[in-house]
């Protein structure tokens, strides 16, 4: 037979593993797994609005695991030598995530340097990085957001994929990144 004491001494260890488990959830990274998020670029959308007829889809896999991104982003209407020769030249690259606040202000989020990840297609060009560590690209931006709070701008529905031109220095085409559920 259990004794009030006993009982008391149960429900507090109870209480203290369930605080415990609390605690862990709370403090666990946004992404333990893959998360998949794709964006349609346009020249109408509203952060760039410019009337370009170019378009791109791009599909963005963020790995919990390993804190990387791959990135397939393909581009109509736009050749490797209209991209913006000035951001080119830049570790920031033409290509890449910007972060939108609510006023409107926007902050650069992660870059996508011009290397051997852009190739030119037969009507555009394609960017493939595969296994691009977060923290590659936070560097290059001396940004002070960690991984996961990367990964909750991402799915926060403000993060735009921008493409800089030469004839369009703010960006000429951009897509809202939203996560494919």
């Amino acid at each position: 037979m259990e004794s009030g004491r006993d009982r008391g001494t149960i429900m507090r260890l109870i209480s203290v593993i369930a605080a415990a488990a609390l605690f862990v959830a709370a403090a666990a990274p946004a992404l333990a797994a893959d998360a998949t998020f794709i964006a349609k670029l346009r020249g109408d959308n509203a952060t760039t609005n410019t009337g370009s007829a170019a378009t791109g889809e791009a599909k963005l896999v963020v790995h919990g695991d390993k804190q990387t991104v791959d990135l397939t982003l393909t581009v109509k209407g736009l050749a490797l030598s209209d991209l913006s020769e000035h951001l080119s030249h830049m570790a920031v690259g033409p290509v890449h995530l910007h972060l939108y606040q609510a006023n409107g202000d926007s902050s650069l989020l992660l870059p996508f340097p011009m290397g051997a990840a852009y190739a030119k297609t037969s009507d555009g060009f394609a960017l493939t990085m595969t296994n691009y560590p977060y923290a590659d690209g936070a560097k290059i931006l001396a940004s002070d957001i960690t991984f996961d709070g990367f990964v909750k701008h991402l799915q926060s529905g403000a993060v735009v994929l921008n493409i800089h031109t030469q004839k369009f220095a703010d960006g000429e085409i951009s897509g809202k990144v939203e996560a494919i559920h």
